[in-house]
């Protein structure tokens, strides 16, 4: 009897017995004979919606969608739950969209793989991902830019990327909105050119329920240890297993206890374990397939929970030849090849006294000789494909050369290899017309059930050890059985992989993207930089490349990577904005005679992808020292040593303890003229406190004076602390002079720490003049550290001066080190000058070591001249690379990398190794081997 409705052969015994079943309902009617209800019971049993259960392709919305879950490894494009957008990128307002997608209603094992518009892109969350989720690489353009999120159905707190982030007062997502028991994800999808065809689409590849299977439950006959009543043991390879997702279905699928979907409260005894532990073994029994061993039968979908159950096990049936029989409310279930015999009889058992039909054909209506069949294709994004069509010529020639075709959806079987083992032993079992209606004594009464195999020896019918299966069963009030049976033979479902499957052709799928483009024709090659004279400076590398119209359409330049092929650093980069050019000579950073690997690629206008180019490899051409004049190179000239010999003089004199003897010229005696004078003192022991004010004026008929004195001082023993101010004004007939003097000191024993400052501004009929001096000292018996500023400013008829030094000192046990820096600006008649000077000193009292630089304007002979000097053991030029110095002076020599140099005047060339030299003098060349 064969499987699928569209291909079977009429039953037409049925009609004779279909009103006598009696306890035979109308759904085991149906599973059982295989070929469906007529019209006529249909209609009795009130015809229930049409199901489709092909793949749910197109997310949907809406408050009226049924509820679904998914049964094995399936895809979804799921429901839309909530969306919401959000966020800003740059000045983009809104640029996130959030969407929260359910993909089951009841509890799934995990998420297997993400599509985005019809492309396979790379999932691997793992516990380091961020609030948002998994960052899919594939859509990583400056930054992430598509998150996805999974929940299970087990999670217990509300997604927190909903709560802080995407969730606002037009669209709220408060904590309370957990989802429990629904497996979701949730999907961040940011707006950025070319990166989603419109708003993305999505459909995910789950991994479905965990399933109760009897065969893995030791204590019913199985071997394991799961168990009914404890879910959390459930879960294995039986949840990919059709015999297992149709006996929960049966049992019915709980949440929390409460019914979801299926049968409710049926008894276990009604589905009994040994008949249902065999079919799920044959189901879990490998076959060889052209990937290696796989299950014979496998089965995988999604279920809306608005399907009669009728329906859905009719689709888990269709996915392993199988049948469903209710016998006295009894469910057993019958897949694949025929089991093996239960009994037999021959020509004598059966009681010839009552009626017998046998149709050896069908009628040419329900005869069929060929089979398709679509099916779900994870190759391609999860379509419905149309799998290879089966012809016979055979059958053909035998049905008048007529071609006979059967379609078949396998909505539940994402498998191609088993679409076309289903299609073929459909297409067998379908010519197997013999169909006989007989009775036999009540002796056969227990074995005959439907979907039991007989064995019958037929002298009559030319049979011997015919198997035979009962597709119906009607029992007589004097216990005889009548059944109706048809021929089948396991021959049916032999399955050859190598010869019986074609591969099918997969078709494209994923986004029609423009492909990153390549540069073209992109070619490095060694050249020169040149002077006006046509004379080879500098070594160079020319780029090249296909600059033509309709190459660079799109293109606004040409960016380029230059690295070293021995290190693979990269030792310059950069780009040009003429890309129709075609060629550009670079130089900078590029040594004599070295390799180096040079890549390119275009930069477009639009944001479509460029590639870099392979790195080409080049060497430079040996452009070494040419000529350029070196006179007077060999001397440093007398004026910079003066110079330097002048900075460490001016270093003495500026740390000399000037400030102290101002200081020490301060006194509250001697005063002429009106002073007025106040003392408060107050002493205890050696304790000493005291605050004295003085103010002195005179007047005469040439000056007018006026001082201001303070004085505070706090003593204990030799401790010691004072704040000594001096303010004074002075005005003459043709002067005036105003000064302040401050001093701070802290004194214990041998420390000391002092603060002292003087500001004096002077100006008379020929000059002006203003200075101001800081000094920081902190002493430690024998140890100083003091740092001195010094600011002045002078203006006269002949000149403009002004100078700011700063200098620090530090010495500890005989040891020192002193800096001194500079800036002096002048400007005279026969000049402006212009200097910053630094010196630094350090050593002992016995030698020291001295280094400093400088840096002037001068003017000499009435011409501006400028200088820098450095006085130091050496001295090097970097660019910043720490591995290439390009000239360092060191122990007298004068070092370069390279040199680009004009013409060279000098007396002797010789190698380092001293194998040449050449004496330009003498005019001589010598080798040395």
């Amino acid at each position: 009897m064969p499987l699928f409705t569209a291909i079977g052969a009429a039953v037409t015994a049925v009609s004779a017995w279909i009103g006598s079943l009696g306890t035979l309902g109308a759904f085991a009617l149906k599973t059982a004979v295989g070929v469906g209800l007529s019209l006529a019971a249909q209609a009795l049993a009130g015809k229930p919606k049409e199901q489709n259960f092909a793949l749910n392709g197109e997310l949907q919305g809406g408050g009226d969608l049924p509820r679904s879950f998914i049964l094995g490894k399936y895809a979804t494009a799921g429901s839309l739950v909530w969306a919401n957008a959000w966020g800003k990128s740059g000045d983009t307002p809104n640029s996130w969209l959030t969407q929260v997608i359910a993909l089951s209603d009841l509890p799934v094992k995990g998420l297997l793989e993400v599509w985005v518009d019809g492309e396979k892109v790379t999932y691997a969350p793992s516990g380091a991902d961020d609030i948002f989720g998994y960052s899919v690489p594939e859509y990583v353009k400056r930054g992430p830019n598509l998150y996805i999120k999974f929940y299970d159905g087990t999670q217990t707190v509300a997604d927190e990327a909903l709560v802080t982030r995407a969730a606002t007062s037009e669209r709220p997502w408060d904590a309370t909105r957990i989802g429990r028991g629904v497996a979701y994800v949730v999907v961040h999808s940011r707006c950025i050119d070319n990166m989603f065809n419109g708003f993305p689409s999505f459909r995910f590849v789950v991994d479905g329920l965990k399933l109760y299977d009897p065969s893995k439950d030791s204590s019913v006959g199985g071997s394991g240890t799961q168990r009914y009543d404890n879910p959390a043991t459930w879960g294995g390879d039986g949840d990919y297993l059709p015999a297992v997702q149709a006996y929960n279905l049966l049992r019915g699928l709980k949440y929390n206890g409460k019914w979801f979907y299926g049968l409710q409260n049926l008894a276990a005894a009604r589905l009994p374990a040994v008949d249902w532990i065999a079919q799920i073994n044959k189901c879990r029994q490998t076959i060889v397939g052209a990937s290696g061993l796989e299950p014979t039968y496998r089965s995988a979908g999604e279920i809306q929970i608005d399907a009669p159950l009728s329906s859905a096990i009719e689709a888990l049936l269709s996915a392993c030849q199988g049948r469903v029989s209710e016998v006295g409310g009894v469910y057993r279930m019958h897949l694949g090849a025929p089991d093996l015999a239960s009994i037999g009889f021959n020509d004598g058992d059966i009681l010839s006294t009552e009626e017998q039909e046998f149709t050896p054909f069908v009628g040419l209506a329900d005869t069929i000789n060929g089979i398709s069949a679509t099916y779900p294709s994870p190759k391609d994004n999860w379509a419905v494909v149309t799998a290879p069509p089966l012809y016979r010529s055979d059958l053909e020639a035998l049905d008048g050369n007529r071609r006979l075709m059967a379609d078949v959806p396998l909505d539940f079987v994402p498998y191609p290899e088993q679409v076309q083992r289903l299609m073929k032993s459909a297409l067998e079992e379908a010519r197997r017309f013999r169909r006989h209606t007989l009775v036999l004594p009540p002796r056969f009464w227990a074995y005959a059930v439907p979907g039991a195999i007989f064995v019958w020896n037929s002298v009559r019918n030319g049979y011997i050890d015919k198997l035979m299966r009962i597709d119906g069963v009607v029992d007589r009030a004097n216990l005889d059985v009548m059944i109706d049976i048809t021929e089948v033979d396991p021959a049916d479902y032999d399955w050859d992989s190598a010869t019986d499957f074609q591969p099918p052709v997969d078709g494209a799928v994923g986004p029609i993207r423009v492909g990153p483009q390549t540069i073209v024709d992109w070619f490095a090659s060694p050249d020169v930089v040149k002077d006006n004279n046509g004379v080879s400076r500098r070594p160079a590398i020319r780029l090249s490349w296909d600059g033509s119209d309709e190459r660079i359409i799109d293109v606004i330049g040409v960016e380029f990577e230059v690295r070293n092929a021995t290190s693979l650093e990269i030792v310059y980069s950069g780009r040009t904005d003429q890309p129709n050019v075609g060629s550009l000579l670079i130089s900078q950073g590029l040594v004599a005679n070295v390799t180096y690997g040079v890549r390119g690629r275009y930069i477009p206008r639009s944001e479509r992808e460029t590639l870099w180019s392979n790195w080409l490899n080049v060497t430079t051409p040996n452009v070494l020292i040419t000529d350029v004049y070196i006179e007077e190179l060999a001397q440093a000239g007398q004026d910079v040593v003066n110079r330097f010999k002048e900075l460490q003089q001016e270093l003495d004199e500026f740390f000399r303890p000037r400030l102290v003897e101002l200081l020490d010229a301060f006194s509250l005696e001697g005063a002429v003229g009106q002073i007025e004078r106040q003392r408060i003192v107050a002493t205890v022991g050696d304790a000493l406190a005291q605050i004295t004010e003085e103010r002195r004026v005179r007047v005469s008929e040439n000056e007018a004076t006026a001082q201001f004195l303070q004085f505070l001082q706090s003593s204990l023993g030799t401790t010691n602390a004072r704040l000594i101010t001096e303010e004074t004004t002075r005005a003459t007939a043709d002067s005036a002079l105003s000064s302040q003097i401050t001093q701070l000191t802290a004194e214990t024993g041998n420390n000391a720490a002092a603060i002292q400052t003087e500001a004096t501004a002077r100006a008379n009929a020929d000059s002006a003049l203003s200075t101001q001096i800081t000094s920081l000292d902190a002493e430690v018996g024998d140890n100083l550290a003091r740092l001195i500023q010094e600011e002045t400013a002078r203006a006269d008829g002949d000149s403009a001066n002004a100078t700011s030094i700063n200098g620090v000192s530090a010495d500890f046990n005989g040891r020192f080190a002193q800096g001194l820096v500079k800036f002096e600006a002048v400007a005279a008649p026969e000049g402006v000058d212009a200097r910053f000077s630094v010196l630094l000193r350090a050593g002992t009292s016995q030698s020291f070591k001295v280094s400093g630089f400088f840096v002037e304007i001068y003017t000499e002979g009435g011409v501006q001249k400028s200088r820098v000097a450095v006085q130091a053991d050496l001295f090097a030029v970097t660019s910043g690379n720490s591995r290439h110095y390009p000239m360092v002076f060191e122990n007298g020599e004068l070092k370069l990398a390279i040199a680009n140099i004009g013409t060279v005047n000098a007396g002797l060339l010789q190698s380092l190794n001293g194998k040449m030299k050449i004496d330009l003098n003498n005019g001589t060349i010598e080798i040395f081997s």
